[in-house]
């Protein structure tokens, strides 16, 4: 798909079916001929209602990406700091995403960066290519807008006043970032997750269809994939500009030797 056209999600235009609003027992309780037996399995709570009293259980650690050691040793080499965030991701195909592709990722856009330093350089082509990143983050942007606003207009006109989503497994992780982009990149990824919670309740409020939501999610995934391609293209186009000044660089140096010996 391409991030610049607009997306029309195809809602869902009956009324919600009528439904019962009373709270749900947290056990089941059967009644056997003479006894009763009340059994009570484990549930995880979402976060927000776990026990905070006396017998409340410390939160994990947050998770870190994959290879995210990587990242601390770059940022050691070059400008000597990191920046750690915190936050929560509540879908899968984000939280997939989060721990395969960020340091990847982050890894290209900061040699992007770090290659301002490389004397000869063309600026005007590396700068193109950091502005080719930030129009298409721009653009991923737009896009998990346009769906978010479809969505929330279709939950304010058709869904129960008052209704939330909870997620049985939303999860704590923590990210490295080494450069300015790659807090965007990060931040791309904070905003799909958001939208495709507001996916999830559409959807299981009924308003929309599921082929549309495996559409809607898969455009997601798209959006992100093509960033982290881009990112990796136009690294690649750069660092074959860093070696051709370097071998400049070489080759003067040889020459200056040769026409010393001479």
């Amino acid at each position: 798909m391409d991030v610049d056209n607009t997306l029309e999600p195809a809602l869902m235009p009956r009324p919600l079916p009528a439904h019962d609003e009373s709270a749900l027992p947290c056990g089941a309780r059967w009644r056997g001929r003479g006894a009763a037996i009340e059994t009570h399995e484990h549930v995880e709570l979402p976060l927000g209602e776990r026990d905070t009293g006396a017998n409340a259980v410390a939160a994990p650690a947050p998770q870190l990406a994959s290879r995210d050691a990587e990242l601390w040793l770059l940022a050691r080499r070059t400008q000597g700091a990191a920046l750690r965030l915190d936050f929560e991701l509540r879908t899968g195909l984000v939280r997939q995403v989060f721990r395969r592709d960020f340091v990847y990722v982050s890894r290209q856009l900061h040699g992007l960066e770090a290659s301002r330093r490389v004397q000869g350089l063309d600026r005007a082509r590396l700068d193109d290519a950091l502005a080719a990143l930030q129009q298409r983050a721009d653009d991923v942007q737009a896009l998990l807008r346009r769906i978010a606003t479809d969505l929330e207009a279709a939950i304010a006109a058709r869904g129960p006043a008052g209704a939330s989503i909870a997620f049985a497994r939303p999860a704590r992780f923590q990210a490295t970032i080494v450069s300015p982009i790659a807090h965007r990149y990060l931040a791309l990824l904070t905003a799909a997750d958001e939208t495709l919670a507001r996916l999830e309740m559409a959807w299981l409020l009924g308003l929309v269809e599921p082929a549309n939501r495996s559409a809607l999610i898969s455009d997601c995934r798209r959006a992100l994939h093509g960033f982290k391609d881009l990112a990796c293209s136009r690294r690649q186009a750069v660092g074959e500009l860093v070696r051709e000044v370097n071998a400049q660089r070489r080759q003067g140096a040889t020459t200056g030797e040769d026409d010393g010996a001479d």
